[in-house]
C-alpha cells in the first residue's frame, strides 16, 4: 500500500523511526488541495501541516510504500480518528503514475504558526523528498 506525506514525515530518518518496512519511492503531489499550518500540536509546541480542499492547487509531498504494520504505527503517531482523519486519495508522481494512497488530514483549524524546530522538519523532510525549492520557499517556510 502507499502513503502520502506531506509534513514532517517527509523526513525519511522519521519516516524509519516511526515506520521501519517503509519505502521512499519518489516525490508526488496531491492536486486540489493545499498545505497549512493549523491547530496547535502539544507535542511540537505549535501549528502542524493539514491540507485542505483548494480547487487549482496543489501539495507537494512523497509517497511511501509501507505495510500493514506501518499503517497502525501510521495511525497511532497521527492521532487517526481523534486528531487526523484518512482517506485514499489519489497522487501522482513526476513521470505521471497514479497512486491510491492513504492521505492523512483532520478538519481545518485557525491557521497558525508552527514552531521553528517542526517547520525545520518539514522542510528537512521536503528535501528528503526531492521537493522544488521554489515550493519549500513559498509554501514551506511561509
Amino acid at each position: 500500500m502507499y502513503y502520502f506525506a506531506y509534513g514532517s514525515n517527509m523526513s525519511h530518518k522519521q519516516m524509519k523511526h516511526r515506520c521501519p518496512n517503509s519505502l521512499f519511492i519518489r516525490a508526488s503531489r496531491l492536486k486540489d488541495y493545499k498545505f497549512v499550518y493549523d491547530g496547535y500540536s502539544e507535542n511540537w509546541k505549535g501549528a502542524v501541516a493539514n491540507i485542505i480542499k483548494s480547487i487549482g492547487s496543489v501539495v507537494l509531498g512523497g509517497i511511501y510504500e509501507i505495510t500493514q504494520d506501518d499503517l497502525q504505527k501510521l495511525n497511532k503517531y497521527e492521532g487517526y480518528q481523534d486528531t487526523y482523519d484518512r482517506s485514499e486519495m489519489k497522487v501522482e508522481d513526476d513521470a505521471g503514475r497514479i497512486y491510491d494512497a492513504i492521505v492523512y488530514y483532520r478538519t481545518g483549524k485557525k491557521q497558525a504558526i508552527p514552531s521553528a524546530k517542526y517547520r525545520q522538519r518539514v522542510i528537512d523532510g521536503a528535501n528528503d523528498c526531492g521537493i522544488n525549492q521554489d515550493y519549500i520557499e513559498k509554501v514551506l517556510k511561509t
